[in-house]
Order: C-alpha cells, then structure tokens, then sequence
C-alpha cells in the first residue's frame, strides 16, 4: 500500500494543475438559405379555394415571367416528383438562354442571391406580404436590381439560364408562387400552382417590359 502513495499523489498533482477547459455550448443554428421548393406550411391546401386574398390574386392575375411565353405552352409540372422526395411545387418555363425574367407582380425585392438548388434566384414579396414569388436557375440578375427594391410587373429581374441543379442544356425560368402565413417567414409557404394565375403571352409580356439600369 506504502508504494502506491507516491504514484497516487502524483496523479493528484496532475488532475488539480490541469488547466479547466469549458465545456462546449449549443452549436449554433445554420443559416436559412431558400430550397428550390421550400417546404409547405401554413395553409392547408384545401382551403386555399376558400381563401379570400387568394381569389384577389386569381382576379389581378400574374404576368408572363418570361418575355415571348405564352401560357398555353406550358406544362404543368407544379405535382411532378423531384430528387429527395420533394414535389416540384412550381412551374417550369423553358427559354432560349439570356431571354429577359420579368417581375409577374408588383411587389417588393427580399432577397437576391445565390443557392445550391436554384442558382441565381430572386425573391419577390407583394405589399401586403401575402404572396412570394421566387425565380431561379437564372444566368444573372439584372444591372441594377438591389434587396429592398420596390419593382413593379414587367420589371426585368435577370435572364433565363441553367444555374443550381438545372440541367445544363436546358435553360429554363422556375417560377413559384407561395401564400405566405407568417410573415417572419416569407420563404415559405403553402405553394399555390401559378398556371391558374398567369394571364397575358407573348404580346402582353413584350408591352410591359421596364429594363433596369
């Protein structure tokens, strides 16, 4: 017993000089950067039929987002399957490369930037922050163009390209449409099919086109 003492006090020494290292804090939360297709919350889609400021949309309608597209050649893949088990939730609207993106609302530019899935996008809210509209894969944003810009329809916010994960020989706008609940947070929402929404074509996308400077 006599010959373990020294060796015990030693260790002793040892554990009461080291130094006192703080134990680590909760890791701090990522930061939120907008998915190709947010996930849904808020309003159920059930009601979005029944739903008031919903029909105001369906009344002032959404122009053309593309210049030269017309409604009528569109696919509607707003229910098409996406890679990790996510829904489209928007639609796709195929142009040739550099053709001008255009505001489809008046509203209000939240963020412009850049993500893994939709490339160049920007975000749009209307004024009453009741809808978001979000354009991706685009090949550059428009000259000019800044957050917190007030745009009106026609206003062009970039041109059409293959940024994020769109394939590269298909340039193409993705437009969503999102019902905003909280307006804390505008990027997501329930998504709303924005085909039933768009009027106008080609003409009417062409007459309302405002270039940024």
């Amino acid at each position: 017993m006599t010959a373990f003492r020294p060796l015990a006090c030693a260790l002793l020494f040892t554990v009461a000089c080291a130094p006192i290292v703080p134990l680590p804090g909760p890791a701090a939360p990522l930061p939120e950067s907008p998915a190709e297709s947010p996930a849904p919350m808020g309003v159920p889609m059930a009601d979005l039929d029944a739903d008031a400021v919903t029909a105001h949309l369906r009344i002032a309608g959404l122009s053309m987002p593309v210049r030269g597209a017309s409604v009528d050649r569109l696919e509607d893949s707003f229910d098409s399957p996406r890679d990790g088990g996510r829904r489209h939730d928007a639609v796709d609207i195929l142009a040739p490369r550099g053709t001008p993106v255009l505001a489809a609302f008046d509203g209000t530019v939240r963020r412009l930037g850049t993500n893994a899935l939709g490339g160049n996008v920007v975000w749009i809210t209307d004024a009453a922050n009741d809808f978001a509209f979000y354009y991706a894969h685009l090949d550059r944003h428009a000259r000019g163009l800044l957050e917190g810009m007030t745009v009106a329809r026609g206003t062009v916010l970039g041109t059409v390209g293959t940024t994020g994960n769109a394939p590269p020989d298909v340039p193409h706008l993705h437009f969503q449409v999102l019902r905003v609940v909280d307006p804390a947070r505008w990027s997501n929402g329930t998504p709303l099919n924005p085909l039933p929404f768009l009027v106008g074509g080609a003409t009417a996308a062409r007459g309302a086109t405002r270039e940024m400077r």
